[in-house]
C-alpha cells in the first residue's frame, strides 16, 4: 500500500467525520482548537479547500461523530462536555455537560443508532476528585440517530 501525505504539520490528529453525502470531510487537529472541513472526493480520496468551520472555546476538540441530520458532535478534552454543531453555519446547537473533564470521543450505537456513547480518560486525573474519569457514558435518547461507522478500506 502506498502512503500519501494529505495534510502536513499536524500536532494531535483526532476527530474525523464525513457529511451524509460524503462530499465533505471534517477533521480535528486538537491543539488548533477548531474543526476544519475539506471538500472530499469519495472516488479517489482526494481532499481540497481546507476551511475552518468551528472554533472551540472550552477545552480542546477531540473525537467527533456526525448524526443523520448532518450535525457534528464534538468531545471536549479538558472541557467537561460534548457539543452538537451545525457545520454549515458554525452554530452551537447543544451542550451536554459531563461529570468528567477529559471527554475523549463519542459515537452512535444501539440497534437503532439512537444512543450516544461518550468516552472519557483518567490519565492525569485525581480520581478522588473525579471518580467517573475513564468511564463510558451512554446518552439514551439524544433526539437524533447516527450512522454506522465507516470501515477502513485498504487501497
Amino acid at each position: 500500500m502506498k502512503m500519501k501525505l494529505k495534510v502536513p504539520k499536524i500536532e494531535v490528529s483526532n476527530g474525523l467525520a464525513w457529511s451524509p453525502d460524503h462530499k465533505t470531510m471534517y477533521y480535528i487537529d486538537s491543539p488548533t482548537k477548531r474543526v476544519d472541513a475539506f471538500d472530499y472526493n469519495k472516488e479517489n480520496g482526494e481532499i481540497s479547500n481546507r476551511r475552518t468551520i468551528i472554533n472551540i472555546e472550552e477545552g480542546y476538540p477531540d473525537g467527533m461523530t456526525i448524526d443523520r441530520e448532518g450535525m457534528l458532535w464534538v468531545a471536549h478534552w479538558s472541557g467537561n462536555r460534548v457539543t452538537r454543531w451545525d457545520p454549515k453555519s458554525g452554530k452551537l446547537l447543544r451542550t451536554i455537560m459531563m461529570p468528567v473533564s477529559k471527554v475523549t470521543s463519542c459515537c452512535f450505537g444501539g440497534p437503532n443508532l439512537d444512543k450516544l456513547y461518550i468516552t472519557s480518560a483518567s490519565i492525569g486525573i485525581d480520581t478522588d476528585k473525579e471518580p467517573l474519569a475513564g468511564a463510558l457514558f451512554v446518552l439514551e435518547n439524544p433526539g437524533v440517530q447516527g450512522f454506522e461507522e465507516l470501515e477502513f478500506k485498504d487501497a
